[in-house]
């Protein structure tokens, strides 16, 4: 009895996988990216974007449209067209065209987040003119939602693109104190895209676009920098033709550090900046280490000038992507974070404070 019991309980597993539908991948469109676009006040357009493999392991980008009123009428729509299962467990990038996300785009969000296959983690952003056509061109080897993710990761980690994705961006529109914000992309051709700034959001509409060129002071003021670059000009070089003497600081790290005095009047907000870094090229005769001191003064100066100028111009548009209010309303009991929003943070009195130290600098060490 208790050796048939045995083989009773092994033989379960095997009686219950049985039951399992089972889902060969060569018969499915596995969703890797995805584009919704403005079409009218009525109606979207969504476009599904999944990898065709070839007998001779090429990638082809297979692309499916309709247009709709809601992102599950979409999806409806798009079943209807395919072939074959359209599957978003591997969805990896969705991209809302500029124009839509102007108009609002917390209906996609929301849809996103409602679906348990999809991963909190993938990556939402916006791009410069059609999304749609963006995401129809030809980038890589690996198909287009593979090369979109990790042309947004590689700028995450390595370069001047704040942390960011579906989860983050749900976690800043329904907070208080909170601006969310997306990276923008911009297609240059069919077969290249950029990283082309960061597009700012007043509840779930874009508002403001942060051009390539402020990234840098824009990852310093709301995130940590682990690993930059950054170049500085300091001044021109004489002689017969004049160039601009730069220095090239790289492996940069920063991190910062909001500061709110609440006795004074009108309130002070100050950001702290600490940030470390090494030279790498100086296009100069000699890196003296007077230069070395001159570099970390005009890096300083830089920092403040331009920090300071997208302080005021957020406090302008009455938006805070920086999370000032989100950080007072945590730190601070009984903080009104309405009182806030409508009558302090308008007349806030902010200041930058960048601390640069150059660790290396080659031979003058």
């Amino acid at each position: 009895m208790k050796r048939f019991s045995i083989i009773l309980f092994l033989l379960c597993p095997l009686l219950v996988s049985g039951c399992v539908e089972r889902e060969i991948l060569d018969d499915l469109y596995i969703e890797t990216g995805k584009a919704y676009d403005y079409v009218s006040e009525t109606e979207i357009r969504g476009t599904a974007l999944f990898p065709i493999y070839s007998a001779d392991k090429s990638i082809q980008n297979g692309t499916l449209s309709a247009e709709a009123s809601s992102t599950r009428e979409v999806l409806e729509k798009l079943e209807r067209r395919s072939q074959q299962p359209l599957v978003r467990g591997s969805l990896d990038v969705v991209i809302i065209g500029e124009k839509l996300a102007k108009k609002g785009i917390i209906d996609v969000g929301d849809s996103l987040q409602r679906d348990a296959s999809v991963g909190a983690r993938l990556y939402l952003t916006v791009a410069e003119g059609d999304a749609g056509e963006l995401i129809k061109g030809n980038y890589g080897q690996r198909g287009n939602g593979t090369y979109l993710s990790n042309l947004i990761h590689h700028n995450i980690t390595r370069r001047e693109l704040p942390e960011t994705n579906l989860h983050l961006f749900l976690f800043d529109y329904f907070q208080d104190g909170q601006t969310p914000y997306l990276p923008m992309i911009k297609q240059l051709s069919e077969e290249s895209v950029e990283i082309s700034g960061m597009a700012l959001f007043e509840n779930d509409k874009m508002v403001k676009k942060i051009p390539a060129k402020d990234l840098f002071f824009f990852k310093i003021m709301v995130d940590k920098l682990a690993e930059g670059n950054h170049v500085i000009k300091l001044g021109k070089k004489k002689g017969r033709t004049e160039k601009s003497v730069e220095a090239s600081v790289t492996s940069l790290s920063a991190r910062h550090k909001i500061i709110v005095k609440h006795k004074s009047d009108p309130v002070e907000v100050t950001i702290k900046i600490k940030i470390k870094g090494i030279v790498r090229e100086y296009t100069g005769k000699k890196l003296t280490s007077q230069k070395v001191v001159k570099v970390e003064k005009t890096m300083k100066q830089e920092i403040e000038e331009n920090c300071l100028r997208m302080l005021k111009e957020f406090q302008e548009l009455g938006i805070d992507p920086i999370g000032i209010g989100q950080n007072q309303k945590h730190g601070i009991r009984g903080f009104d974070i309405k009182e806030w929003d409508e009558s302090i943070y308008p007349r806030v009195k902010f200041k930058v404070e960048a601390d640069v130290q150059i660790l290396e600098a080659g031979t003058v060490e």
